[in-house]
C-alpha cells in the first residue's frame, strides 16, 4: 500500500513538473534562457511571442515589455493553463489562460485603474495615506495589502469584508 502511494505521488510530481516553463529574460543581451523539467538552461532565441495577446496588452499599458525579467507559463491538468510575468522592478502580475489578471504585486503601489471602484472609494475614506501594493481576486473575495502593512478583505464584489491579520 504504501509504495502504491509513494508511486502514485512521484508520478504526479513528475506531471507537474513536466508541465512548467520558466523563460527568463536577459535585456543585456536580448537572449532568453528557457528551463523546463526535460531542458536545463538551454538558450533560445524567443521573447515574449508564447504569451496571449491580453497578456501582452495588460504589460504594454502599464508597464513595458523591456522590463520583464522572466515569465512562467503552468499548464495543470484539470486546472488548465496559468502565466506568470515577473518585471526587473519588483512586480509580478498571474494571469488565467484567458489572460485575465488574478493576481497583481507592485511595490511601489498598483496602477488605481485596476482596483475594483468600490475598493477605490474604500481605501480613500479609510486609507487615504497608504496605498495597495498587492490584490489577489479569488472566486468570493478580493483580497488587498497595503504598504502600511495592513491586509483587507473584501468580498467579490468590493464590499468590505475585514482586516486580515
Amino acid at each position: 500500500m504504501k509504495k502504491k502511494i509513494l508511486l502514485s505521488m512521484a508520478v504526479a510530481s513528475l506531471i507537474t513538473m513536466a508541465c512548467k516553463k520558466e523563460v527568463v529574460v536577459t535585456p543585456a543581451s536580448n537572449s532568453v534562457e528557457e528551463t523546463t523539467a526535460n531542458k536545463n538552461n538551454q538558450t533560445v532565441n524567443n521573447t515574449l511571442r508564447e504569451l496571449p495577446q491580453s497578456i501582452l496588452t495588460v504589460i504594454n499599458k502599464y508597464y513595458n515589455q523591456n522590463n520583464v525579467a522572466s515569465y512562467e507559463i503552468k499548464n495543470v491538468p484539470v486546472i488548465g493553463k496559468s502565466y506568470e510575468v515577473k518585471f526587473n522592478d519588483g512586480a509580478e502580475v498571474d494571469f488565467d489562460e484567458n489572460g485575465n489578471w488574478l493576481e497583481w504585486k507592485d511595490p511601489k503601489g498598483l496602477p488605481e485603474d485596476i482596483l475594483p471602484e468600490n475598493i477605490k472609494s474604500y481605501l480613500k475614506q479609510n486609507y487615504s495615506n497608504t496605498f495597495a501594493t498587492s490584490i489577489d481576486k479569488e472566486k468570493n473575495k478580493i483580497s488587498i495589502d497595503l504598504a502600511s502593512g495592513i491586509d483587507l478583505d473584501f468580498d467579490s464584489q468590493g464590499n468590505f469584508l475585514r482586516i486580515d491579520k
